[in-house]
């Protein structure tokens, strides 16, 4: 049996196309959530998990509270191969580990995450940059237009300039940028422009967001999530995040997005996202305002270094599985 894990919402994204591509083939595999089952993010539970189970390989996603690391533990003791997918970068993933706690392999999605690991200790042999399988799937989707059930769930006007904004964890954060781009906007020429707020799935106290997106013109809270993350993205003008994904699932399905950073400490956040050098930082206004100038002009987007190693990426990664179910 094949065992896929991840805790973090992002890292699940990454892994699950891998999980059904071996249901697909035929593989008997499970697919642990562990944001829901938390038990085995320590050893002892990992352990009591694994124990008994003819396991050929386990998948695990690499997330920022660290939750899979038991895992790794557990399967290396019985000698189960095991292999990591890392996304963007290694802050706070892998970086407080050492060589000895390393799993088999580490599939990795951008030049820059390869280098991490490399310098963290990680034999070279061991990694590889085998991109983005959620990125490949999604750029593969073909879907209905929902442009106007998404105008017509958030009360929008036909001719309205959809922009969705994804916030951070930080709710203080958060609050500050949303009162910030509602001032950037009203300084551009923009017909109609009509904010989707849309809180990160960690966010505490929302409605203390809520509260201060009510009073703010063209802002729109979003509280229900009830409309998808791809339907929004493809029914904007362009999009915005503080640093985030979502930024390069907006780049692949061809709306334009840049990470919003401004009037707020994006310090800390812009560190997990360094390796995403292809995408855009707006820091004034004026950066802003070209922006919003270049999505007019349709510039459009290149998909450039870290967003383009999703073609192929599924491919690349199972390759990496059947080799270490091949042992």
């Amino acid at each position: 049996m094949l065992l896929f894990a991840a805790h973090d919402p992002g890292n699940k994204n990454k892994i699950r196309p891998v999980y059904e591509h071996a249901l697909s083939l035929g593989h008997e595999a499970q697919f642990l959530d562990l944001a829901i089952n938390r038990g085995p993010m320590e050893f002892a539970n990992a352990r009591k998990l694994i124990e008994g189970k003819e396991t050929t390989a386990a998948i695990l996603g690499s997330s920022s509270n660290q939750g899979e690391w038991p895992l790794i533990r557990a399967f290396k003791e019985i000698g189960v191969p095991t292999g990591m997918v890392v996304d963007i970068g290694t802050l706070s993933k892998i970086d407080s580990m050492t060589p000895e706690d390393f799993p088999c392999r580490f599939m990795v999605s951008n030049k820059g995450c390869y280098e991490e690991v490399i310098r963290l200790g990680a034999d070279p042999a061991s990694v590889g940059v085998t991109g983005d399988c959620h990125l490949e799937v999604l750029s593969n989707l073909v879907e209905p237009d929902e442009s106007e059930t998404v105008r017509e769930h958030y009360g929008l006007a036909g001719d309205a300039s959809v922009i969705s904004f994804f916030g951070s964890p930080i709710t203080q954060d958060t609050v500050d940028a949303v009162v910030s781009l509602a001032e950037s906007l009203s300084k551009i020429d923009l017909d109609l422009p009509s904010v989707i707020v849309r809180p990160h799935p960690r966010t505490r106290h929302m409605e203390v967001l809520e509260l201060t997106c009510q009073p703010l013109p063209f802002i729109h809270f979003d509280g229900d999530s009830t409309i998808s993350n791809r339907a929004l993205l493809a029914a904007s003008l362009f999009s915005l995040s503080m640093a985030s994904t979502v930024t390069l699932e907006s780049l692949v399905l061809g709306t334009p997005s840049a990470f919003f950073q401004v009037g707020w400490d994006f310090n800390d956040l812009n560190q997990l996202y360094l390796n995403l050098v292809d995408v855009q930082r707006i820091r004034t206004d004026e950066q802003m305002h070209e922006f919003v100038a270049s999505v007019a002009r349709k510039d459009g987007s290149a998909l450039t270094g870290n967003v383009e190693n999703h073609r192929g990426a599924l491919a690349r990664t199972w390759k990496v599985v059947e080799e270490l179910m091949a042992g």
